[in-house]
């Protein structure tokens, strides 16, 4: 999983059992200005903002590198859809300004995956710690999800420095698992080994 260009592009339909779509309705106050809250259709216009300067992937893929349109950003809200419940984003903001972006993937009972997206110019300030570690807190506590992931690239330092500080812990390397996207078609596409990190509850460790 890549810091700055963590992505999923699909998430598998939520079993029974999972939590309403309801649930899944976040707005957390991170102190000095900033708050995480849930992504709707209604934040379009954030979207493109926010991805104006971006020359790689952003959070919400399949999509082409660079800025969304208009039409790529309420595509791709409307693909992380709360009311679906399976998968979700939830912005990182302050002042009304999309600072990034974190998603939690539904893949299986009381578990997620958790992607997340720092816009260019905000990097390194230690946003991406923030999102993820309150947003991990917050899946645990609130949606009752006993284990969120991170999948990491190996060679990515930032990404498994961060993982270490936010409390996760190394499970497993899984070769040729992570896709690029570089292609459209998968089985022309190019794939390489992916770090799966795991949080937790703390009465389940």
């Amino acid at each position: 999983m890549n810091m700055n260009t963590n992505y999923i592009t699909t998430a598998p339909p939520m079993p029974s059992g999972h939590s309403r779509p309801g649930e899944m309705i976040a707005d957390i106050d991170l102190g000095q200005g900033l708050r995480l809250r849930t992504l709707t259709a209604q934040d379009v216009d954030l979207v493109v903002e926010a991805t104006g300067t971006e020359t790689a992937h952003a959070l919400w893929g399949p999509h082409p590198a660079g800025p969304y349109t208009p039409r790529d950003a309420r595509a791709a809200l409307d693909d992380w859809d709360p009311a679906a419940g399976s998968q979700v984003s939830y912005g990182l903001l302050m002042h009304d300004r999309l600072l990034g972006a974190l998603g939690l993937m539904i893949d299986g009972p009381r578990s997620a995956e958790l992607a997340y997206w720092v816009r260019p110019e905000n990097r390194r300030r230690g946003l991406a710690l923030r999102g993820v570690t309150a947003l991990t807190r917050w899946a645990h506590d609130d949606l009752g999800l006993h284990r969120v992931w991170l999948e990491i690239e190996p060679g990515n330092t930032p990404s498994l420095r961060l993982a270490e500080r936010a409390g996760y812990q190394y499970e497993q390397r899984l070769p040729r698992h992570c896709r690029t996207w570089t292609a459209t078609d998968p089985d022309h596409d190019t794939w390489h080994d992916c770090m799966i990190w795991r949080h937790v509850m703390a009465r389940l460790r």
